[in-house]
């Protein structure tokens, strides 16, 4: 059970927010603004007797995060889908923003969650180049298979002026990435430990830096299963089937991908643990899986021992 006196779970969606007090003192609906939000802060009294829970919503609740760190209040943001499964385990089968902010509050009073770290200006504009660079990757590719299906000239003319925009922004996000980085690295050690990784690039240490605070903070069995690297158990009985991978942070395991592959080839360790994978006939796929939980796992040490 929670150790707060107050417990309240908040639904955030475009232009509302549906809010759940543990207290009942708070309004359950009011508008998604600045304004709204600083009003409702007013109201909390104990901030630090106060934690709020939410969903993480593609980035509709980061004004909210940021307001409520201001404010010194505990915020955990979750994942969806663990907090659909715990509702359907308390007999929540409909869907509505009134019941998954009351579902939040259950959630926060029940579950033994972990606190989302506040982040400063300098980690807040990483991030957000971070993801652009991502956007612009996806607005890329498709535009590319636009062009691929497209027979007329004067459209693919079109196209490719596209392209070509996407592709300067790209370069001018990676030097702005880059120089992020280079500066981080004399505020944070943690930046040129992830950096000091043969295989591990300019990209992989802004995205771990930015998109997995929890590095070198939690348990390697929980940050594998919050990446969605770690295998999941599947036996009832005699029966004992594959355990797959899933869900996760989709970024974190994009660039964990591409630095296992370059890892394959140009760090010792992963190399050796790669090709004695392969030698025992496992699955190329299912190798560089591997590959990426053990160089996640051997970055997160390094990180929580400051060590290189």
């Amino acid at each position: 059970m929670s150790s707060y006196v107050r417990v309240i779970g908040i639904d955030v969606s475009s232009t509302k927010v549906d809010i759940a007090d543990s207290l009942g003192k708070l309004s359950p609906l009011i508008d998604y603004s600045v304004e709204a939000i600083a009003k409702m802060l007013k109201k909390l009294g104990a901030p630090e007797q106060t934690l709020v829970v939410c969903e993480s919503s593609g980035g509709w609740e980061d004004v909210l995060v940021d307001m409520l760190h201001e404010a010194k209040v505990s915020v955990a943001v979750v994942n969806p889908r663990q907090v659909r499964d715990f509702a359907k385990g308390h007999g929540f089968l409909e869907k509505t923003d009134r019941i998954d902010a009351k579902v939040l509050r259950l959630f926060g009073e029940q579950v033994k969650v972990n606190l989302t770290k506040p982040r400063s200006e300098r980690e807040k504009q990483l991030r957000a180049l971070s993801r652009r660079r991502v956007q612009l990757l996806e607005m890329i590719g498709q535009e590319s298979n636009r062009k691929i299906l497209c027979r007329d000239k004067a459209t693919c003319d079109f196209i490719d002026q596209n392209i070509e925009t996407l592709k300067k922004q790209l370069k001018t996000i990676e030097k702005s990435l880059e120089k992020f980085v280079k500066e981080l690295e004399k505020e944070s050690p943690s930046v040129g430990i992830i950096a000091s990784v043969p295989g591990v690039g300019l990209i992989t240490t802004a995205t771990l830096y930015c998109e997995l605070p929890e590095l070198g903070k939690i348990s390697r069995t929980k940050l594998a299963k919050l990446v969605g690297v770690a295998p999941m158990a599947k036996q009832s009985g005699k029966s004992d089937g594959k355990r797959p991978v899933r869900g996760g942070r989709s970024t974190v395991r994009r660039v964990l991908y591409m630095a296992s592959l370059v890892g394959t080839q140009k760090n010792p360790v992963i190399r050796n643990f790669y090709l004695k994978l392969i030698q025992k006939g496992k699955p190329k796929k299912l190798a560089l899986i591997a590959c990426m939980r053990k160089l996640l796992l051997m970055i997160h040490d390094m990180v929580r021992n400051q060590q290189q």
